[in-house]
């Protein structure tokens, strides 16, 4: 943009930045402005002037003297993320905008495993050894959600009830130990980010009945540090752009035409009659009884709703150990679907392939509760091993046949599951199932008898 283009699109009267910490920059020829610098590269800037426009701004058009400002405000923030770097104790910041770098470069800096990846959504989730250290603090989970290709938000886990350490049963001892480590994971989290950022500000983020939280925020240049706690419970700490956080984490709402082509661009139709939903982003819930939050996670972020497991964890009343409540996450995801315009629908009849073609059909994955026992894990796995080798289907549909009549699953009662069903195969007459358990798990195929065979008898829709 013309630098005097630039100077006739400010009112006469300048307003001061000072808010923005205004810097006052000239070109070659004279002319000045008042701009806040975002960010500086090597040959150009990004600045936001006083009625709001951002652009770009070519750093060779500048005065020697605006050059050397920039030149030196570039090393002071340089210096700045690099302090909060040594802060954090993490590689996250490259510069001082963190919301524009590649989420891959992000991740590879961090060494974080890539957990997830769709045709728009990554994640790379790490579960860090007893040793790793993120503020001087032990982190249990540590995760980098990424949309488009770009960084969108960070969440790490603390001390919290699920990763606590127990025996079995616990004792009070170790309770006291895990509330203790609670309640000193938060005071010296707040203590490191207010000495770096000052006194932090107190807001609700998130909603819904268990979902909302009372979080203490420290910002700086467009990132939103957001340090939340429950008595008991769990610490995390969010880091998120500003705008996200002034919207208390909620996301752009989609029309329901606009969910609805994105859903149905989702089903993939196979020549073998396989016909499954793709993009689900993949969520590992770790060695926990995570499998209802991690599975309504990845439901959630399929349809573009912000999600944490942890925190629906924590809403469904989470057991020392890890275990949850199905009915109490559902009904505390209940409130938070419905501020995001969508709607939960629980639905109790047996499994049949008319029910599962009518949502998958419709691009809307089913979470399904089930009893997940050893019998019905190896004969799934074995079976799905050999579905990948085989080229004959008539002959797989022979066997599928089969197995339906002979094989007999029994329900492990100690062994109760959520897993999702993602697709069908009208001729083979198997369903296809994802469990969140990491890669390997997104897409096994189970005959629809022997999936009613080890059924809680409902399964649940999240609907627009």
């Amino acid at each position: 943009m013309n630098f005097k283009i630039l100077l006739r699109l400010l009112p006469l009267a300048l307003v001061c930045l000072s808010s923005l910490h205004a810097l006052q920059l000239s070109n070659r020829t004279g002319s000045t402005i008042e701009v806040e610098i975002l960010a500086i590269e090597a040959e150009r800037i990004q600045i936001q002037m006083s009625n709001g426009q951002i652009t770009w701004l070519q750093r060779e058009r500048l005065s020697d003297d605006s050059q050397a400002l920039i030149a030196s405000q570039a090393t002071e923030e340089r210096e700045v993320y690099l302090t909060i770097n040594s802060l954090l104790g993490i590689d996250l910041f490259a510069d001082s905008q963190l919301w524009d770098d590649s989420v891959d470069h992000v991740a590879e800096r961090l060494h974080w495993p890539q957990e997830s990846e769709t045709a728009y959504q990554t994640s790379y989730r790490y579960y860090p050894p007893s040793e790793y250290r993120i503020l001087d603090t032990r982190p249990y989970s540590a995760v980098l959600y990424g949309h488009s290709g770009k960084p969108q938000r960070i969440s790490i886990v603390f001390a919290n009830k699920g990763d606590f350490p127990f025996s079995d049963p616990p004792s009070t001892n170790e309770i006291a130990t895990m509330e203790q480590a609670i309640e000193q994971d938060v005071e010296h989290l707040q203590a490191l980010l207010s000495q770096q950022f000052g006194e932090p500000e107190r807001q609700q983020y998130g909603a819904g009945r268990g979902i909302k939280q009372l979080i203490e925020r420290w910002d700086w240049k467009g990132h939103a540090f957001l340090l939340a706690a429950q008595d008991g419970e769990y610490t995390n700490l969010k880091i998120i752009p500003t705008d996200l956080a002034d919207n208390k984490g909620r996301g752009d709402k989609l029309s329901d035409a606009s969910l609805r082509q994105l859903t149905t661009e989702n089903i993939v139709h196979v020549p073998n009659g396989d016909v499954f939903i793709n993009n689900i982003p993949m969520v590992n819930q770790g060695p926990k009884g995570y499998c209802v939050p991690a599975t309504f996670e990845r439901y959630l972020r399929y349809m573009q709703i912000p999600a944490d497991m942890y925190i629906l964890a924590m809403a469904g009343q989470t057991a020392i150990g890890g275990g949850t409540s199905l009915s109490q996450t559902i009904e505390s995801i209940d409130g938070y679907v419905s501020s995001h315009n969508r709607s939960m629908k629980k639905i109790n009849r047996e499994i049949k392939l008319r029910t599962v073609q009518k949502y998958i059909d419709r691009g809307l994955p089913i979470i399904w509760t089930m009893f997940s026992s050893r019998d019905y894990n190896e004969f799934v796995n074995e079976r799905s091993i050999q579905r990948l080798q085989t080229s004959h289907w008539d002959e797989w549909k022979t066997r599928c046949k089969d197995e339906s009549r002979k094989v007999e699953l029994r329900k492990d009662f100690l062994s109760a599951h959520a897993c999702m069903i993602i697709g069908y195969n009208k001729e083979t007459e198997e369903v296809a199932v994802s469990d969140s358990w990491g890669p390997n798990y997104a897409l096994r195929w189970v005959p629809v008898d022997q999936a009613e065979q080890v059924s809680q008898g409902s399964i649940y829709l999240i609907e627009f």
